[in-house]
């Protein structure tokens, strides 16, 4: 029972989220954008899980889930990539090898007290998912069909669901709506501040680029936005700042980044996010305030 709480608070940690009740409902609403996504976020948070038990990692790291939730993202994401349209031993043994390799980069944050986020699921499935769909190895190309059940709509309802779907690969309305409510159960105003995101996102990317407006609407900008205010959240004016910050940079990076032909994945809000925090830690170090800088306004 243990073992089980442990691999649903690693997929609650998908969205930063410490919190079992959060994981399993996550688990859930990927079955209703595919079996087989639903089939990857919990195998995956269990290989992950399991090697860090295996290795003997930190317990406390384990029990905090630290090791489920690359390695979740990362056999979904070889399940979108080659497994929509039917999965063979070759996808499913590939997906297994990529949790595993995710859990070990995560290890090697962990021991250097780095932040990781979602880095080891990146890094790991440019190599097992971009890069072997690039040059056909084993035969494999990417499949992945279109599971978004809308075409060209800017729906103001629909929108914002797509993209919290987005976040784990899934193009479910339903999907959407039961991750919001999964982190929601865990964090209202971190629900809150992620559906702010998915409504300034689609903004920010339309005006900064020439984006097709069914990419805006399917929420492909952002998913990493809804993780910068996971990430980011609080009830300070800064906060707002920086995660205004935080998704306009992530913005210009995931289109950058797709441009080269690279997937990004959520490269967008990693490299953001270590920035974020970076400036975070220096402007919280020198104690800047609101309140100071009123003071210098006002007499």
């Amino acid at each position: 029972m243990q073992f089980i709480k442990i691999v649903l608070v690693g997929i609650g940690q998908i969205f930063l989220q410490k919190n079992g009740l959060s994981g399993l409902i996550i688990c859930i609403a990927m079955f209703f954008s595919h079996w087989a996504l639903g089939i990857g976020c919990l195998l995956g948070a269990i290989i992950g899980t399991l090697t860090a038990i295996k290795l003997n990692y930190p317990k406390e790291e384990i029990k905090q889930g630290l090791y489920g939730f690359n390695a979740s993202l990362a056999f979904m994401c070889t399940m979108f990539t080659f497994g929509l349209k039917g999965v063979s031993i070759l996808v499913f043994l590939l997906g297994v090898i990529s949790a595993v390799v995710a859990t070990l980069v995560m290890r090697e944050f962990t021991k250097r007290n780095w932040v990781a986020y979602t880095f080891p699921f990146v890094f790991t499935c440019w190599i097992f998912c971009w890069g072997i769909a690039q040059i056909g190895l084993f035969g494999l190309s990417q499949t992945t069909p279109n599971l978004v059940d809308h075409t060209a709509t800017l729906d103001s309802i629909k929108q914002p669901f797509y993209a919290w779907a987005e976040v784990n690969f899934g193009g479910s309305l339903i999907t959407g709506i039961l991750l919001f409510i999964a982190i929601a159960i865990s964090s209202p105003n971190v629900a809150i501040w992620g559906m702010s995101a998915t409504i300034i996102s689609p903004t920010l990317a339309g005006f900064l680029f020439d984006i097709e407006p069914n990419q805006l609407a399917n929420g492909i900008y952002s998913f990493s936005a809804i993780l910068l205010a996971c990430a980011f959240f609080g009830n300070r004016f800064r906060d707002l700042v920086y995660v205004i910050f935080g998704i306009t940079l992530a913005i210009c990076i995931q289109f950058g980044v797709e441009k080269t032909g690279l997937a990004p994945y959520t490269i967008g809000f990693i490299v953001t996010a270590w920035l974020v925090l970076w400036i975070k830690g220096k402007v919280d170090h020198n104690k800047v305030s609101s309140e100071k800088l009123s003071n210098l306004f006002n007499p």
